[in-house]
Order: C-alpha cells, then structure tokens, then sequence
C-alpha cells in the first residue's frame, strides 16, 4: 500500500516523518490553502526531504510558467493536480520532464468515472477526494462504497482519513493502492508523530522504513 502524508509546511514536521515508513510527503502550493507554503518555502522544504521518500507538490490549475519555476528551483519529483487542468497542459508537463511522475486529485461524485476517463491515459495516480465547492481538502470523508466500481485504475483514498477510517477501510475491498492523509495526522495543525505511527503501523506493519532498518 502506498501511503502519503500531506500538507507539510515546516522542517520539524519532516523531520519527524524522515525515518518513518512512508512513501511520499506533499506540500501545498495554493494561497487559498491553510498547509500553503510559497515557492520559497517550497524550495527549501524540499530539499529537506530524503531521497527515497516522494516529494510532491500540489497545484491547482497551473501555468506552464509555474511548473517550469518547480522544476527548477525544488527537488520535486511528483506534480499532484487539484483543478480542472487540461490534457494539453498535462502532456505539456510531461514533454518538459518525461520523467515526473504526475497525480491527479478528482472529487467522488457523480462525474467520478466520467473523469477517471478523461485523464487515465495522462497521469500516473488518482487522488479521490471529497467532493468541494472550493479546490483543495475539506477534513470531510465520502460514501467509500462509489469507489467499488474503479478496478482499471490507480489510485489513493483522500479526504479527512483519520486512524478510525483507515481501520475501516483496511478491511475493504474497495481496489485502492493506497491512502493520501492530512488533517488525520494532525493535532492543532501539527503533524502528530503518535498518530502518524499509529497509521503507518496498521497499513504497513512496521512503522521505520527500510533505510532506517538497516542502520
């Protein structure tokens, strides 16, 4: 199971999540956000994360000029997308780094399959989350049982998970690869170790991961 921690905004908090068993970290890049960070935060954030753990951004609706500033200024290696981009700016992405690995956010809603269909030749990874009136994530879950249909593709369950949903749904079989968190490893808006422990515990077992097994 893939497992991604969201929404990280300073360097204690990674520090704390370095030598846990995770797959990715992500940061957000969206002034209407409250886990914003700016390009220059994003910069030297990035840069703080280890070399096995994905570094994703998350974006909403961006220019190529955007992009092209990620690509040269961070160590980001994953382009998470939260609007309602298009498919040229996606291949534009792609023929800009053909190695970037790029994630796509879409609401659980009625237009769900609609959507998957829409971007399923052009992204690596779907991100479903709670459908909003506003881009970005809410701390609400959906009706889980709407994913029971998605089987061809990819993707992580997001949207306001915390320790008691992911207990749950470990027990589904519902064809995720994965959990995409935030506000459930969170107390007062700080990343949580205990709680981020606790998570990494029941998905994957052994909470350090390999790198740090080793030493």
């Amino acid at each position: 199971m893939i497992l991604k921690f969201c929404g990280f905004k300073n360097e204690e908090d990674i520090e704390k999540v370095k030598n846990l068993n995770v797959d990715a970290i992500g940061f957000v890049h969206f002034p209407s956000s409250k886990r914003h960070v700016s390009m220059n935060q994003l910069k030297l954030l990035s840069k703080r994360v280890p070399d096995h753990i994905h570094c994703v951004v998350v974006l909403v609706n961006p220019t190529l000029d955007l992009i092209k500033q990620v690509f040269n200024e961070t160590n980001i290696n994953v382009i998470q997308l939260h609007g309602s981009e298009s498919i040229q700016l996606i291949k534009a992405i792609r023929k800009l780094n053909p190695t970037i690995k790029i994630f796509k956010a879409i609401p659980a809603d009625k237009y769900l399959n609609k959507n998957i269909e829409k971007y399923e030749k052009t992204v690596d990874l779907f991100i479903i989350d709670t459908p909003s009136q506003n881009y970005g994530g809410t701390g609400d879950t959906y009706d889980w049982n709407m994913l029971s249909n998605i089987r061809k593709s990819r993707f992580l369950i997001a949207g306001g998970l915390d320790i008691n949903h992911i207990s749950k749904l470990k027990y589904l079989k519902l064809g995720q690869c994965g959990y995409d968190i935030a506000s459930g490893i969170e107390t007062d808006n700080i990343k949580d170790l205990a709680k981020m422990t606790q998570i990494i515990k029941i998905i994957k077992g052994d909470e350090r991961n390999e790198h740090t097994n080793r030493s």
